[in-house]
């Protein structure tokens, strides 16, 4: 085996597809797409998942389908549970993780895998790259169980955010905050090179480094993510609204910020001006479908809907149809949604938070995450403004030979690879 070569992990799409879900999103669609294209562009590539059972890794064989396209051969249904076995210098706690991990969750991933991933065979990575797009916490299980096995492999995460670390960013420094950084830590002093998805993102890095709240990173490479949004190959399982619609995916309240979309709709309707349908597409949130029933937003609740989970198809119909996309976030690590919305040729109305204008440039319309009635302003002259509106998306259109595609991003992971030296 040469001693350069690549072994890509994508645990990340085989927990989606044990998890049932319909299509792959955030981090998970990142490694799918990223691996697929990547595998195109090199043969000798070696797909491996990790198994939270067996503590092994397995090679992973990918076919062509008939358009062309790369898919990967992932087993379903695999079960592997994941729980925290690391507790950064709390040797105790992480010693009874271990001992819990061997005793309950172990015993049943192992069996589940035993039973359902039979078809995949157990590699060995004794050198080489290790390279991993996986949540840090994730990545940990792995370096460790490489570690054990004597590999010798140089380690390469792709980072997407430090989001955990910000006290603005959450209500409180949590223990899910606490075991975040202990996480990165983990791997950043472990890493050969540091990939991150953003230069906003390498930035971070390096202030919370001069910090002193994560270690010096070694070699950090950007590479930014995508505007991509492939068509999809299922049938259209929903019906769009009839009337204009803003298009929020994956928001929720608190960091996502979809409070502030809320308010702009109701500043509207107060003002008695047109109120547009406020579709919000993703994974089903309680919370936000309890906060969204209360009575201060009765005014506007008819205008709001929510399309759950949507398949690939219906996604790319929501974004082309929509009046704009609108990302609220006060934080972000990159933000596909809102390359998304420009891929499909529709405004992205997207909060002043530093990575969306990373994505958008002067492409996209912004506002300040806190303000209302300027987010209201901007929905209202899109709804009102038809050749404001058709001049916007004729200039996205125009730039979208210049937007940038998994194909380019898996590129530039690999080209940041070459450069290693070993």
């Amino acid at each position: 085996m040469p001693q350069d070569t690549v072994f890509f992990d994508v645990t990340e799409a085989l927990l989606s597809a044990s998890a049932r879900r319909i299509q792959n999103y955030g981090i998970a669609r990142t490694v799918v797409e990223v691996g697929k294209e990547a595998a195109a562009l090199d043969e000798n590539i070696r797909f491996v998942v990790f198994s939270f059972g067996t503590r092994s890794f397995y090679e992973v064989k990918w076919r062509r389908a008939d358009d062309g396209t790369v898919v990967f051969d992932l087993p379903e249904n695999v079960g592997q549970r994941w729980f925290r076995t690391y507790y950064g210098g709390a040797f105790l706690l992480s010693g009874i993780a271990h001992l819990l991990n061997i005793s309950m969750a172990s015993r049943r991933n192992k069996r589940l895998w035993e039973k359902n991933a039979h078809s995949l065979s157990k590699i060995d990575i004794p050198d080489g790259l290790f390279v991993s797009a996986a949540r840090p916490k994730l990545i940990v299980d792995m370096i460790k169980a490489l570690k054990n096995a004597g590999s010798k492999a140089a380690v390469v995460p792709l980072l997407h955010d430090f989001m955990p670390l910000h006290n603005g960013a959450t209500k409180r420094f949590r223990r899910f905050d606490r075991n975040f950084l202990r996480d990165n830590r983990f791997v950043i002093e472990r890493s050969e090179l540091i990939l991150t998805n953003s230069e906003f993102t390498r930035d971070e890095l390096g202030h919370f480094a001069a910090a002193k709240v994560l270690p010096k990173p070694g070699p950090v490479a950007v590479v930014p993510l995508v505007h991509h949004c492939p068509d999809g190959v299922e049938a259209p399982e929903i019906s769009l609204p009839a009337a204009p619609y803003l298009l929020s995916v994956g928001v929720n309240l608190g960091r996502k910020n979809i409070e502030v979309v809320f308010n702009a709709l109701l500043r509207m309707k107060e003002a008695g001006r047109g109120v547009p349908n406020l579709v919000l597409a993703g994974a089903p949130r309680k919370r936000l479908k309890r906060y969204a029933e209360q009575a201060a937003l009765r005014p506007i609740r008819d205008h709001i809907i929510f399309a759950k989970n949507p398949n690939q198809t219906d996604l790319v119909r929501l974004y082309t149809n929509a009046l704009a996309v609108v990302v609220p976030s006060r934080i972000e690590g990159w933000g596909l949604p809102a390359g998304e919305a420009l891929w499909c040729g529709t405004p992205a109305i997207c909060s002043t938070a530093p990575v969306l204008r990373e994505v958008c440039g002067d492409l996209g319309l912004y506002f300040d995450p806190d303000d209302p009635d300027a987010l209201a302003a901007l929905v209202d002259k899109l709804m009102q403004d038809t050749s404001y509106r058709e001049s916007l998306r004729q200039q996205i259109a125009e730039a979208k030979p210049r937007l940038r595609t998994w194909k380019t991003v898996a590129g530039e992971v690999l080209a940041a690879l070459r450069a290693i030296k070993r």
